[in-house]
């Protein structure tokens, strides 16, 4: 519909093997969305439609916006492989110059935010089993992923149905659950580093259970079931740093008289919830739990 010409709609339910009535109907939705750049008629009683040559605005894509894709684009890059990151820059690009400002499009592949992570991760050579993983979770797919835990020199397999990827510590992780032998169950929950995955097989079978959705908000990746820490900081840049940021959805932050402060936060990972009270040391103390 981009090149201005008239469709007809006898051709256009013949290509998309479709009712002429159905070509209405999309129509319809279509004029919902882009109102007056819409335009149609007919022809010896043939019914057209043609969209309006793009304006600046053409897309429903303002400038502002296209400056936010382009940030996100940054924030992302540590974490997207090489030819993701392309793509991405090509579309940025592209839809610049649709909204018809060429000096635009190449101020916008400059990059204006940097990410500077702490022990990247080159997910380049992961891309393809990326897909797979994704693909798993859109279909509802088991897949069987050879994986090697971290410090364990054999690789074991699970039967894994995919809830979603995410993204924590400058780290991939697939979320999902291992399945019963006869792939119609769910065992338990799991989390996969992806960058250790050594190998992911689609299968023909289908998942039908509900897993648990992973809450962004928590601390950690999920591991139990929620618990409850009290943590005491001492005054100085410990409480400075805990006080500046937001660690959960579900956490208080008490003023305590000496400068320090006490974090009470609800987590389902104790374990990454321990290692990081760790990385503080004398500075902060767990005084209890829930």
């Amino acid at each position: 519909m981009l090149n201005g010409r008239r469709h007809f709609q006898s051709e256009l339910a013949e290509e998309l093997q479709c009712s002429p009535q159905t070509i209405i109907r999309l129509m319809s939705e279509i004029e919902s969305v882009i109102g007056i750049n819409l335009e149609s008629g007919t022809e010896n009683r043939r019914r057209w439609y043609r969209m309006k040559p793009l304006s600046r605005n053409g897309l429903g894509l303002e400038f502002e916006e296209l400056r936010y894709l382009a940030i996100c684009r940054d924030l992302a890059a540590p974490i997207l492989p090489r030819d993701v990151r392309r793509r991405v820059d090509d579309t940025i690009f592209n839809l610049s110059l649709l909204m018809a400002d060429h000096a635009y499009a190449a101020h916008e592949q400059r990059e204006r935010f940097s990410f500077f992570a702490k022990g990247k991760i080159d997910y380049t050579p992961h891309f393809q089993q990326i897909e797979t993983l994704l693909q798993s979770a859109e279909e509802k797919r088991i897949c069987l992923v050879q994986y090697k835990a971290a410090g364990k020199q054999s690789i074991s397999e699970h039967r894994l149905a995919v809830n979603r990827l995410v993204s924590m510590n400058n780290a991939l992780y697939v979320l999902g659950a291992v399945t019963t032998d006869d792939f119609k169950d769910m065992r338990r929950l799991i989390n996969l580093a992806v960058h250790r995955i050594k190998a992911v097989t689609l299968t023909d079978k289908h998942f039908c259970f509900d897993m648990p959705e992973a809450e962004p908000g928590n601390f950690g990746l999920p591991w139990h079931e929620p618990r409850t820490f009290r943590i005491r900081f001492t005054p100085g840049r410990a409480s400075d740093y805990v006080r500046e940021r937001i660690w959960a959805d579900r956490q208080q932050l008490e003023e305590l008289d000496d400068g320090g402060v006490m974090l009470e936060i609800t987590t389902r990972s104790e374990p990454e919830l321990m290692a990081w009270v760790r990385s503080f040391g004398e500075d902060a103390c767990l005084i209890g739990r829930e």
